[in-house]
């Protein structure tokens, strides 16, 4: 359902269908990467470090958005 496709310390991006709430992909990256720490990922409030916007449309599949995250 979630694609976490790159994974660092502090942040970590994702692939989730368009159709979840942001409360949804939040609870879905947790279970899937738990990170440890009382406050677990959250989607940031900045953009992406290429500067795309935060969520953006997936390049490869249409029905999805990309998302950073962090702890």
């Amino acid at each position: 359902m979630i694609e976490i496709y790159n994974m660092g310390i502090v942040h970590c991006s994702v692939c989730v269908p368009k159709d979840m709430s942001r409360e949804e992909v939040v609870a879905a990256v947790n279970n899937k990467s738990p990170t440890g720490i009382q406050n677990g990922w959250h989607i940031y409030s900045e953009k992406f470090r290429t500067g795309e916007e935060n969520p953006h449309p997936c390049e490869k599949d249409a029905n999805k958005l990309h998302y950073l995250m962090v702890c």
